[in-house]
């Protein structure tokens, strides 16, 4: 048996079964939310004085203890009581000890459900703000790359097929309209975080007459919750949080599957850091992209992560349950890996060395100018679907011939509609292919410096 835990112990009679206390205890996930839950008592402690609740002597008191708790465990002297259940009940503890009476009335108002809320927007507010700086890293990496690959002639792939020539340059800003979204997608995520729940209580309000618009800017806070049922209970931000990660994670997989596929023998179009590969423990020659297959393994615990929230929420009567202390372990797992994702994802980029030989030779080796045959003939006033099968033919006779498309002659070609003439083979050149695609958005170099300029002038570079 254990002693009862004094916060709540009052009402009971018998001491709490240590396999319960075992079970139930979170101090060893929750206790990285110790310097938010110090900062929120400090302010919620100076919002108790200016109430009337606290004198200046017992605010001077409280904050002096919090100042030396956050000190201790700082400095890896804090003492961590399972007992106490959590991070909120082990400094509340600590600092009566401290302190004395003046403790007791902390908590005055305060429920841990409020308080939890507090901790965890407060930490999310922080985490947000660190994975945008590394995505924004990450995005100023591929804008650079961008523009010293706008001319780099590569292949683009539909179903993992040779499809149409576009650019390196183009290709990379893909990657870059991916992640300018999670940025995106973060920064409206911390709207929703920067409403306070703080004062709303257990779950029904706060009596003590606690100025709690002002306890919120205090905090950093911009606005504060409407409905302290619902802020209690309410854990949109972290599924919002996860999702955002998991979405992110995907894209960075997504990225890395390239990568990895780039850098094959068989493709031969990257060679990425050698700092950031691997080799083999029994094949001397091997040269594995092991950061780059991390990163794609590790995005699918992310997925896991947000999954195990909505079903943690999907069933909880309002207010507040105790199903909500899993919410951390997957939310703080999520975190790690996007920053650690994004930061080895930024050195692989920044340090791949791309093979420009191999892209051109599989770019002049097939038929990727198929389509630019067809919309040739839709401009000599063929409809497209008719181009399209004249187009389709032309590929049949030159596979049939063993040549490529731009090596059939003018003569053939003429077979197949009288409407060609002999300017068609600047239309099968990829070069003159890639500089017509034109349209905003498109792989001619001259719209994908538009898209680098609009990029450097989102990140004010």
């Amino acid at each position: 048996m254990v002693k009862k835990n004094t916060s709540w112990g009052g009402r009971f009679k018998k001491q709490t079964a240590e396999k319960a206390q075992k079970f139930s205890s979170s101090i060893n996930v929750d206790k990285k939310l110790y310097k938010e839950d110090i900062s929120g008592s400090v302010a919620y402690a100076e919002a108790l004085q200016s109430a009337g609740v606290i004198n200046k002597s017992e605010l001077a008191k409280i904050k002096s203890g919090l100042k030396q708790i956050k000190q201790k465990i700082e400095s890896d002297k804090f003492n961590w009581q399972e007992a106490l259940e959590d991070v909120h009940m082990n400094i509340e503890s600590a600092l009566e000890k401290i302190i004395g009476s003046a403790a007791k009335k902390l908590h005055t108002g305060r429920s841990r459900n409020d308080q939890v809320v507090t901790d965890l927007k407060l930490h999310l507010l922080e985490k947000s703000k660190e994975i945008k700086s590394c995505i924004t890293d990450l995005l100023e990496v591929l804008v650079l790359k961008a523009e010293s690959e706008v001319d780099t002639l590569m292949p683009g792939f539909t179903h993992m097929q040779i499809a149409q020539p576009i650019t390196l340059g183009h290709h990379l800003m893909a990657w870059f309209e991916m992640l300018s979204r999670d940025l995106d997608r973060f920064e409206e995520c911390e709207i929703r975080l920067k409403i306070s729940p703080l004062g709303s209580g257990a779950l029904a309000g706060n009596k003590f007459k606690i100025n709690r618009m002002k306890l919120a800017k205090s905090l950093g806070f911009s606005e504060i919750t409407k409905n302290s049922i619902d802020a209690v209970s309410d854990r949109d931000y972290v599924i919002e949080m996860l999702f955002n990660i998991s979405l992110m994670g995907v894209h960075l997989s997504r990225i890395s599957e390239e990568l990895i596929i780039w850098s094959s023998s068989q493709f031969d179009y990257v060679d990425l850091p050698e700092e950031l590969c691997t080799g083999s423990s029994i094949m001397p020659q091997k040269k594995n992209p092991d950061m780059a297959e991390l990163v794609r393994g590790g995005s699918s615990k992310t997925i896991g992560n947000l999954v195990t929230l909505l079903s943690l929420i999907k069933n909880q009567p309002l207010s507040y349950n105790r199903d909500n202390q899993e919410d951390k372990s997957p939310l703080f797992d999520s975190i790690e890996y996007a920053l650690g994702s994004l930061d080895i994802t930024t050195a692989m980029i920044a340090g791949a060395e791309f093979n420009h030989d191999s892209m051109l030779t599989d770019v002049y080796d097939g038929h990727i100018c198929a389509t630019d045959l067809a919309e040739y003939l839709v401009m000599k006033g063929i409809p497209f679907r008719d181009a399209h099968a004249i187009s389709g033919k032309a590929v049949q006779l030159a596979e049939t011939s063993d040549l490529l498309l731009s090596e059939l002659s003018l003569k053939d070609l003429k077979k197949l509609n009288a409407l060609i003439k002999k300017d068609v083979f600047k239309h099968l050149d990829p070069l003159k292919s890639i500089t017509s695609k034109s349209s905003i958005g498109g792989t001619a170099p001259s719209q994908v410096l538009k898209q680098i300029a609009h990029a450097k002038d989102k990140l004010k570079l």
